[in-house]
């Protein structure tokens, strides 16, 4: 909700300047009613602004003659030249009803809604109108409110508005309630670079919300814009290049302004959806881009509808000048109505010189011919005659559509500097500073530079924020002293044995860090057949330099109740050369260990629950004592290497104890893997023994124009358009005692290569191909099999992006060559989510695609569907396996995921 709340309200643009003279007036419609929020236009000064909830409206200007425009949706704009003097100027204006008709030339000889045919050239031209900006620089004002309708007492405890004094000290309070009315705003300086580089200063602002407002700002979302195919990952554009998938066009009819025709067009979706719009968008003739939006998106909190207008702020460029927004929150019994508005002025606008406009959009906002920039490069390529040739068609294919904004993609990529298309760096590009004195500014200040008269609720906010304020000043006095300190020595006492029983971390300003997990930690807490009742905790120390470089100890210790057992682990890392992505680790202790904890393992709490309750035991362990070391680094950008030699102690274990919660007829069976391999007749050399394991293990990833970060001086992967592609060798010497020559070396090599992509709107495709092998492996033990994430119980806690449904555990450990693949596809609406109960959610459907095939083995081909994203706790879904392509089983699966 917060997201979505502030993707709109932020790109609120404002104006800046404190002048003597002043034009205002009211804005109503030819009832006399006030229109709320309509625009108000300064041509010459390329300065937009609002009016207010009662349609008063206020400028300050220099003295001169300007040209106002005064426009609200559904209504006729009006122009007017006024002359400011030395004298306030009252302008009131009524706006009359805009009508929209349809013309015959509209008519489509095939029945189809003449929407389709505008919003096919709209959407193929947004990649441009996206683009055709390099820079501007604005003076940007915002303002927003809050009007509590109603709030739970449970909530209205944790709402409550303290007033500071100089120490720190409480010296006064008020409580949220109904009716409550908050307000903030803010002046601000904004500069523009493409593609992405933008400039926020904060000059001036005022809240009375709890926290000041001055954390919010508007600079994570001011890109957000309605010609982006998915607006900030919360709902589809209806200019989105899917749009058709998701919405319905109903072509509403025409009108003129000025020298340009508007259409006027009905957003309907296909589906009632949290990820949708509806409502309608003004589309201008010829140049098939946006004149205003009005458009409603209903999600779990509330109701939020926006409103932008967009004007010629030069020659033909169309920026939006008036954003409006109005949230009715509903949400967990709390109810408020929130709104925000906001202007600007433009002080400079560039437009994207090397971004060549398609000659059918060559009109500027008079009617005549726009002067044609010089570009850097006026030769027509081959893109831009295609393009050309589409828009001269009268009606667009779907297939047309989309060629064109592939095309208008591929010209705007092109039309991005050279470096930040070549440079594999994504810098952070929005940057904010504050003034020293933004939040020390009058209300005479306020009163000269704000473009938005405030309401009545607004000011009679500010009266009572202010007299909080003031009361910060009083000194308290002995008996609330006293008080205070009793409930400090009360609230010290319940934090230490709160930190004492859930953990707590305690760091300093050296960078030295300390963790203590806690004494109730549930995940420590578990049982298995073997180990009995296992509880431990953990522990971790770090400290980390000034040049990002860090160094981390981490013990853990548990005790097996019914092996007594002490289990214990110590692992530490230095991480070095952040920019490499180096790091030195090492790791050593004694614990019973999954034979499947390489390939995902079974989740030790589900394990605890199956056996407690059902007396099924899943999980089959081994003591392994060990010690690891290890380094990794970063050799090109992309290019990983990891080095890691260990040594293991490995000791079989057996069954200790058989207890349960509740007796049933099953039995625990013992502790050894269910596998062909470990059968009697089989290789008895891959059969579980007490045994020591030596290794070496080189791995190498490589991901091909590898895209990232850097924070801090640490390198951070960001994904690539290609593949990651990974190899490794692992050399091992194995000791069998029974052997005239004890120790016997093995290779194992091991291919992997995986890809996720987005491709569409809330939609991905994930791929993975695995591949591995010995050289020999005659005596290659169980302990080091192939293993494969098999996850086959109905209800998992965990989710498992490439594991197998239905095989039991550890059937598919194999130590013969084999080949492994997984597809999966997830898209918001595939077949349930059609349904109309199920349409208006956030749930997402999935197929699903997985093979494994090995020698002596058959050939095992698992297909899945499910829904992600259930109830926002987990994944419902069934599979169906194949032995040879012949059907084998067919499960159900619930996953839960409380990560």
């Amino acid at each position: 909700m917060n997201t979505i709340i502030r993707i709109f309200i932020i790109s609120l643009l404002s104006t800046s300047v404190s002048f003597a003279q002043v034009i205002k007036g009211k804005i109503t419609n030819q009832t006399g009613e006030p229109i709320q929020y309509s625009t108000v236009y300064i041509q010459e000064l390329r300065q937009g602004t609002t009016a207010n909830i009662k349609g008063d409206y206020e400028l300050r200007l220099k003295p001169g003659t300007y040209t106002i425009m005064y426009q609200s949706l559904g209504f006729e704009p009006i122009i007017a030249n006024l002359t400011v003097t030395d004298k306030t100027l009252i302008k009131n204006v009524i706006l009359p009803v805009q009508y929209y008709s349809i013309p015959e030339v509209r008519i489509t000889a095939t029945g189809e809604d003449p929407a389709y045919i505008i919003m096919r050239k709209v959407i193929g031209m947004a990649p441009y109108y996206l683009n055709n900006i390099s820079h501007y620089k604005a003076e940007v004002y915002l303002k927003g409110n809050l009007i509590i309708n109603r709030i739970p007492k449970i909530i209205q405890k944790q709402m409550k508005i303290e007033a500071r004094g100089k120490s720190g000290e409480v010296i006064s309070s008020t409580t949220m309630k109904a009716g409550d009315v908050y307000m903030m705003e803010s002046f601000n300086e904004m500069e523009f670079t493409a593609p992405d580089k933008y400039k926020q200063k904060v000059i001036s602002f005022k809240s009375t919300f709890p926290d000041q407002g001055d954390n919010i700002s508007p600079m994570d979302f001011i890109e957000a814009s309605f010609y982006q195919p998915v607006i900030a990952d919360i709902a589809v554009s209806p200019l989105s290049p899917q749009a058709f998938s998701y919405y319905k066009f109903k072509y509403l009819g025409a009108t003129s302004q000025g020298n340009f025709t508007i259409n006027k067009i009905q957003v309907i979706p296909k589906r009632k959806s949290q990820q949708v719009f509806e409502g309608t968008i003004y589309i201008i003739e010829d140049l098939w881009c946006l004149q205003s939006v009005d458009l409603t998106n209903e999600n779990l909190a509330g109701k939020i509808t926006v409103q932008q207008l967009y004007i010629p702020v030069q020659d033909d460029i169309w920026m939006s000048v008036s954003h409006k927004f109005q949230a009715n929150i509903s949400i967990m019994g709390f109810k408020a109505d929130a709104g925000y508005g906001g202007s600007v002025k433009y002080l400079d606008v560039k437009p994207n010189l090397t971004l060549q406009k398609p000659k059918t959009i060559s009109t500027n906002y008079t009617g005549k011919p726009a002067a044609t920039p010089v570009l850097k490069d006026t030769a027509v390529t081959k893109n831009q005659t295609q393009i050309n040739k589409i828009l001269e068609k009268d009606e667009l294919s779907n297939r047309d559509m989309v060629k064109l904004a592939r095309l208008m993609e591929k010209e705007s990529v092109k039309s991005s500097p050279d470096s930040s298309r070549k440079n594999l760096e994504i810098k952070d590009n929005t940057s904010r500073t504050v003034e020293k004195d933004a939040a020390k500014k009058d209300s005479a200040y306020w009163a000269a530079i704000r473009p938005v008269p405030l309401s009545d609720a607004e000011m009679r906010s500010i009266r009572v924020s202010d007299s909080i304020k003031a009361g910060s000043t009083l000194r308290e006095s002995k008996s609330d002293t006293a008080k205070t300190s009793s409930k400090k020595e009360m609230s010290k006492f319940t934090k230490t044995i709160r930190d004492i029983s859930l953990g707590k971390t305690w760091y300093d300003s050296t960078g030295l860090r300390f963790t203590y997990g806690g004494l109730v930690n549930l995940k420590y807490l578990t049982f298995n057949t073997v180990d009995g009742f296992t509880y431990g905790m953990d522990f971790r120390i770090s400290k980390t330099w000034k040049n990002s470089n860090s160094f981390s100890v981490y013990p853990d210790i548990h005790w097996a109740f019914s092996r007594e057992k002490l289990m214990w682990n110590v692992g530490s890392s230095f991480r070095f050369d952040r920019m490499k992505q180096r790091q030195i680790y090492m790791n050593a202790g004694v614990k019973s260990n999954d034979f499947l904890s390489e390939a995902g393992g079974i989740n030790k709490l589900l394990n605890t629950a199956t056996s407690l309750f059902f007396e099924k035991n899943y999980l089959k362990l081994y003591e392994i004592g060990y010690f690891a070391l290890g380094y990794t680094s970063e050799i090109l950008n992309g290019l990983k290497l990891t080095l890691n030699a260990g040594y293991e102690d490995r000791r079989i274990l057996e069954n200790t104890t058989d207890y349960s919660f509740i007796n049933t007829s099953a039995e625990y069976s013992d502790n050894t893997p269910l596998n062909r391999y470990l059968e009697p007749g089989e290789n008895p050399m891959h059969a579980i023994r007490d045994m020591k394991h030596a290794d070496i293990m080189t791995t190498f990833t490589y991901t091909p124009f590898q895209k990232y970060r850097v924070r801090n001086g640490t390198k951070i992967p960001a994904g690539s358009d290609w593949p990651t592609f990974g190899i490794s060798w692992t050399h091992s010497f194995d000791e069998f005692s029974e052997l005239t020559s004890p120790w016997r070396q093995t290779d194992k090599f091991r291919f992997e290569v995986s890809k996720r992509s987005e491709i569409g709107a809330f939609s991905e495709f994930r791929w993975r191909l695995k591949a591995g092998g010995y050289l020999d492996n005659s005596h290659v033990t169980f302990y080091d099999f192939f293993h494969f994430n098999s996850q086959p119980i109905p209800v998992l806690l965990n989710e498992y992006p490439d594991a197998f449904m239905i095989p039991a555990y550890y059937s598919m450990s194999t130590p013969e060559l084999f080949g492994e693949a997984h597809v999966k596809y997830t898209t918001p609406y595939l077949l349930l989510k059609l349904l109309p109960g199920l349409s208006n959610t956030l749930m997402r459907e999935n197929l699903s695609f997985s093979s494994m095939a090995s020698k002596h083995n058959a050939v095992y081909t698992e297909l899945g569907y499910s829904i992600s994203e259930f109830l926002f706790l987990g994944e419902l879904g069934v599979y169906v396996g194949f032995d040879n392509l012949q059907y084998r089983s067919i499960g159900a699966k619930v996953v839960l995921k409380f990560d």
